[in-house]
């Protein structure tokens, strides 16, 4: 709660310093934030609960491998992520979001299926974060799962509303230095408490003993099957939340130059964020099956194990580190995401669909409002999943958001692929994945063909079509491309003088 009241305090003074109607300053910082700023959130905004939880989930899982098949496969699409992000401020540097990129390269279809992909996205990736939050908390304290997630809500929803992108990452850099300093004191705690010696024989039993209740035949081999299949799926879950998270690009767009923006993904994934989710899933997850924790004992559901490791080794001061771990990663993340709903939803919803001559001002305050609607659904949807896995929600969301990928990256670098090849890549993705992960009868192995057929049919499908009828697409335009809000308060400014 105190720091729900500091985090709202920080918005409050930033919205206050800021212009009130200046909405390029409200969705991507006036785009003159500085190396450190950006690279501490892209850590904290990339720190999802999935990051600490489904870490530990993913090592309790699959072993040892599973927090290094998370951490990997999940790091991969940033290395794609920033050529794309460069190339994108190049081809458009007064461009604001990357759906009026796909407008002006594929037609209007395209940009509105995007729309409307994006948008979910945005919606599952906040409901997951305040999922994690709850049963962090909950799990840790016996406080009711509903009332942390509706806070937790309230909060992120608040004070993202407030202050905008500007406020976001100034209160990711209170988290970052929160999140580091915690992580660095409990884990090793954890493993010291535990000894390395105890820990390898309590996986040796696990993998050895088929009778035993947490039986992992991988748990001492990095490149176990069942890891090597996640490490795929995590590739596939992360390209989508990457490229399709506005959130993103828009931190892209924030950063004061393209340098700037270069080393600040790769210090604040590369060296920053990839360590932390490999120790939560060798150190908790790994404790968790040492120590024979099982659902249905011990744990609710295996997405508890990290909280249940904490919390009975450290009792409640442990609990209260990790809680507060969990809040922040989730808070940053959900913020993330809804700093890029709201450049969606202020630039490509009210301008791209919707196509209505509005003020700075009104446009502003159309977004807060969107923004708080959003939190309403996210809370709604966050209660209703009460008691479902976050690692199985990540798992079969990939075969969704993983379609667009092909399209959009071709699109990008190539002339060639047109809006329509792009939209039937999209749609034939969807249903094969779908298709395969609903005919394969296996548990072990359906998600992991439904996630990879979702990203290799559409890359096929652009391929062909590129191929087959090219479209010559012309870049150079591009170039001179103004989004349209500025436009209007260039005119107004001109007006004025």
């Amino acid at each position: 709660m105190a720091f729900g009241v500091l985090f709202l305090g920080v918005a409050l003074l930033v919205a206050r310093r800021s212009a009130s109607t200046d909405i390029d300053d409200f969705i991507v910082a006036g785009r003159r934030l500085p190396f450190g700023v950006v690279s501490a959130s892209i850590l904290v905004s990339w720190l999802w609960t999935t990051s600490l939880l489904g870490a530990a989930e993913a090592g309790y899982l699959f072993g040892i491998g599973g927090g290094f098949a998370f951490a990997l496969g999940s790091a991969v699409p940033f290395f794609v992520f920033i050529p794309l992000a460069l190339r994108l401020r190049r081809l458009m540097p007064e461009g604001t979001t990357f759906l009026e990129f796909i407008e002006q390269r594929f037609g209007r279809l395209t940009h509105h299926l995007l729309i409307g992909m994006m948008l979910l996205l945005a919606l599952y990736i906040c409901v997951e974060q305040m999922i994690g939050i709850a049963y962090a908390i909950s799990g840790a304290y016996g406080t009711s799962f509903k009332l942390v997630a509706l806070c937790a809500t309230a909060v992120v929803v608040a004070y993202i509303t407030i202050s905008g992108l500007r406020g976001a990452v100034i209160n990711d850099v209170i988290q970052f230095v929160v999140i580091s300093l915690v992580s660095l004191v409990v884990l090793p705690l954890a493993l010291a408490r535990i000894g390395l010696r105890p820990l390898y024989d309590g996986l040796a039993r696990a993998a050895a003993d088929a009778a035993s209740p947490v039986h992992t035949p991988g748990a001492l081999n990095f490149f176990a099957a069942a890891s090597v299949r996640y490490f795929v799926v995590a590739l596939v879950v992360s390209f989508g939340f990457v490229l399709l998270n506005q959130g993103y690009f828009s931190k892209a767009r924030a950063a004061a130059n393209s340098k700037s923006l270069l080393w600040s993904y790769i210090v604040g994934t590369l060296i920053a964020w990839l360590p932390i989710p490999i120790l939560f899933g060798t150190i908790l997850g790994g404790i968790g099956i040492a120590e024979g924790m099982t659902v249905g004992e011990e744990l609710t559901v295996s997405t508890d194990v990290g909280t249940y490791v904490i919390v009975e080794n450290f009792g409640a001061i442990g609990g209260l580190l990790f809680s507060l771990t969990i809040f922040m990663a989730g808070l940053t993340t959900a913020g993330n995401t809804l700093v890029g709903f709201q450049a969606n939803f202020a630039v490509d919803v009210q301008d791209g669909m919707l196509r209505q001559q509005v003020t700075p001002a009104q446009r502003k305050r159309r977004t807060q409002i969107a923004t708080i609607i959003f939190g309403v659904l996210v809370a709604v949807f966050a209660l209703l999943l009460e008691g479902v896995s976050l690692l199985q929600i990540d798992i079969l969301s990939g075969i969704i958001f993983a379609t667009p990928m092909a399209g959009l990256v071709a699109g990008l670098c190539s002339r060639r692929p047109s809006g329509t090849v792009v939209v039937t890549s999209i749609v034939m993705g969807l249903v094969a994945g779908i298709a395969t992960y609903l005919a394969i009868d296996d548990p072990d192995v359906d998600y992991f063909y439904g996630n990879v057929v979702s990203l290799l049919v559409p890359a096929v499908v652009v391929v062909i079509g590129g191929l087959v009828k090219p479209a010559q697409f012309d870049f150079a335009p591009l170039r001179a491309y103004r989004s349209r809000y500025q436009e209007v308060e260039q005119t107004a400014a001109g007006k004025g003088d």
